[in-house]
């Protein structure tokens, strides 16, 4: 908070501003008018990245980018193939009636939607297998170097002091790096 309890707009929690949003949809129906065939075709072809945008919870929208990519890639073909034949709503009727437009489009998005559900599993299962790999590693040359050195490297296996008169032995093995005074008494070097 600044002076006077008013929050600072770094500290206060993030807003989402569909400012941004609002401007690019001025800007683009005039466009969208224009070219309308290609309109059409594109916003019934990208339905599902719209799908992928409005069910994805996180901020960065990776469902949508990851879906849209690709729902993208499977609509650019028939948008090309209406720009080389005239580019009318007539053309575009006779496209969206076809069943495989419909197939390419919709399938190329459950391609992304694969993806994004099956890229982090192979991932994790994979970083899992590589620090397995390590930890069988590590084991090996903490086992080498028991065999060199002895036991003792590891910490198992160092003798206790013998506890004083009238005191209990304890279980713990002396921490050589602990000094030998007694607090308030300056350390010797």
């Amino acid at each position: 908070m600044s002076q006077g309890g008013v929050m600072n707009s770094a500290s206060s929690p993030r807003r989402r501003s569909y400012g941004g949003l609002l401007a690019a949809a001025v800007l683009l129906l005039p466009l969208g008018a224009l070219v309308m065939p290609t309109s059409v075709l594109t916003v019934i072809g990208m339905v599902p990245t719209l799908v992928a945008w409005i069910v994805d919870r996180d901020p960065d929208k990776p469902a949508a980018v990851t879906v849209g990519g690709l729902n993208l890639c499977g609509v650019m073909p028939f948008c090309i193939q209406l720009w080389q034949h005239g580019h009318t709503m007539d053309y575009a009727a006779g496209l969206l009636v076809q069943p495989v437009t419909w197939l390419v489009m919709y399938s190329a998005a459950g391609v992304g939607w694969l993806l994004y559900f099956g890229i982090p599993p192979l991932v994790a299962g994979w970083a899992v297998a590589r620090d397995q790999a390590k930890i069988r590693e590590l084991d090996e040359q903490r086992q080498a170097l028991v065999e060199e050195w002895g036991i003792e490297v590891t910490g198992q296996g160092l003798k206790a002091e013998a506890p004083a008169e009238g005191e209990a032995a304890s279980e713990e093995p002396p921490d050589p790096l602990a000094e030998s005074t007694q607090p308030g008494e300056p350390a010797t070097p």
